[in-house]
């Protein structure tokens, strides 16, 4: 290649070399404590307070939490009902990689989706469809005794948190 050819090719070659280096990785979710803070607290947390059918049991929402009396994560069928067997540990694990999904993204805990979401909107939430037939969202405030569960186990995720 000339000394011409190799002028031409210059730019492209550093456009390429440059692309590259621009690329960044991408981050992990937090990964906070799997046992027994989710597994015995979290857990039955959310199974309870997002995991209705129609709200996070429901296979169209990205977020959603498996178990007994709720959706199950290996459908029932009239052979094998299985809606009220015990909770499975393939179901806490499903649950746990969706929760911890939703933190990603966020510097902080409190600034996750996971717990911004189910927290009403003039306390620092997020818009949610998970307004009850009150008008209410999950949790009325950050003093919410089930909220406080969920944010001191995704701290957990997050090195330096309180």
């Amino acid at each position: 290649m000339g000394s011409l050819g190799l002028m031409r090719a210059l730019p492209f070659m550093f456009l390429i070399v440059a692309g590259c280096a621009f690329d960044a990785p991408s981050a992990a979710p937090p990964t906070p404590v799997y046992e027994p803070a989710f597994t015995e607290t979290v857990y039955p947390i959310l199974l309870r307070d997002c995991g209705f059918p129609d709200c996070h049991g429901n296979t169209d929402r990205f977020f959603r939490v498996y178990g007994p009396g709720r959706t199950r994560l290996i459908a029932p069928t009239p052979e094998n009902n299985t809606t009220d067997d015990p909770r499975s540990d393939a179901e806490v694990r499903a649950s746990y990689e969706r929760a911890r999904s939703m933190l990603a993204s966020a510097g902080r805990a409190e600034d996750s989706v996971l717990l911004r979401k189910p927290l009403e909107i003039d306390r620092g939430g997020a818009p949610h469809m998970g307004i009850d037939h009150h008008g209410q969202d999950v949790y009325q405030s950050v003093d919410d005794e089930s909220y406080q569960a969920i944010l001191q186990w995704a701290r957990t995720g997050f090195p330096g948190s309180p």
